[in-house]
């Protein structure tokens, strides 16, 4: 005889043990998944609070009242400017140009062409980064990713193929400058030009790359500590120190002028040294009279100031002898009013006791 109740018993037992078997399954499923690995950002974009404080170091030019570009050419063979070409034994790291390089391949710094005589930071004169890698021949790979709305066109380069040997100079553009505001005689860069020299028909010719504004590379170059020279081994400091504190040396080439020409087309190769050398005593002797930058003052930068500093103390002197009398001359009348004062409450006084003994 069928029994009902036994083959109900069995069948709800049958489907919780099913049931207990499926969802161990799928908690062996889930605890088997392997999730994706997360990709290495190699990007070098900065943080907001980095950006903020590379915008806080840029120079307020409004109260500047005196002022004087230089042009100078770093050459990095020389031990002053190594820093800035040799990493030492680290193979890692990166000199400074294959740190711009791979800024500008990534899209977060942009370059301006380099013109003859003149620098315009403008965007109809943005570096075309792939127009500089066809025209010195670097070898590139185009990648491109699809997004929801565009394609994003990416060029990679390899590591071996930036040409960071080849960039044994630069320019270098300064900026001398007096703050009237803060009475402060400064110097500051304003942009920097790498320069490539390349083999051609006349020989290894130098070849200018593009101007960078400083202040926008300035934030890439402060973060990973550089040995900067042979004394100190330690890398503790960074590019942007290197700048900062003008530790490079380069020759002057040239000083902003009106006729826009260099040192060599206004005064030709023989005497270029000659001029040199009066340049800089000319931007020594500012710095060690920085009152003299003020055109208020009159006064030629690096000049004879000897007379014109005697009128300026005699002028001094009398104003103190002016003002002297006048505080003697201040007492003097504080005193007699005083005096004065004195006087007439005695007489009121002697005045006063008469009339009481009278009556």
């Amino acid at each position: 005889m069928f029994n009902r109740s036994l083959f109900n018993t069995i069948l709800t037992a049958a489907i919780a043990l099913s049931t207990l078997s499926l969802s161990a399954q799928e908690v062996s499923v889930r605890r088997g998944v392997k999730r994706p690995a997360k990709k290495e950002n190699k990007s070098h974009q900065l943080t907001r609070r980095a950006v903020e404080q590379g915008l806080n170091l840029q120079l307020n030019k409004d109260h500047r009242r005196w002022e004087k570009v230089v042009y100078r050419f770093l050459d990095l063979s020389q031990a002053e400017n190594a820093a800035l070409y040799y990493v030492g034994n680290n193979v890692e790291q990166e000199n400074l140009f294959a740190k711009i390089f791979n800024c500008l391949n990534s899209g977060e710094l942009k370059a301006y062409e380099y013109l003859d005589g003149v620098e315009i930071y403008d965007q109809a004169h943005e570096l075309d980064f792939k127009a500089l890698l066809d025209r010195f021949q670097i070898p590139y790979k185009t990648t491109s990713q699809r997004g929801h709305r565009n394609e994003t066109i990416s060029l990679e380069v390899d590591k071996n193929d930036i040409p960071s040997s080849d960039v044994r100079a630069y320019y270098v553009k300064e900026v001398w400058y007096f703050d009237q505001a803060k009475s402060d005689f400064n110097v500051s860069i304003e942009a920097i030009c790498p320069v490539m020299f390349a083999t051609g028909d006349a020989g290894n010719l130098p070849y200018p790359l593009f101007w960078l504004p400083y202040d926008k590379l300035r934030p890439y170059i402060n973060v990973e500590p550089v040995m900067l020279n042979d004394s100190n081994n330690i890398a503790e400091a960074s590019f942007d120190d290197f700048f900062t504190l003008r530790m490079y040396k380069g020759d002057i080439v040239k000083v902003k002028n009106m006729l826009n020409k260099s040192l060599v087309q206004q005064y030709g190769v023989d005497s270029i040294q000659a001029k040199r050398d009066s340049i800089e005593q000319e931007l020594d002797s500012i710095r060690t009279k920085a009152f003299a930058c003020s055109p208020m003052m009159n006064l030629k930068a690096g000049g004879d100031t000897a007379e014109e500093d005697v009128d300026t103390d005699k002028k001094e002197n009398s104003r103190d002898k002016r003002i002297k009398k006048a505080k003697k001359s201040k007492k003097k009348s504080a005193k007699a009013k005083h005096k004065k004062s004195k006087k007439e409450k005695s007489s009121r006084r002697a005045s006063s006791k008469s009339v009481r003994g009278r009556f």
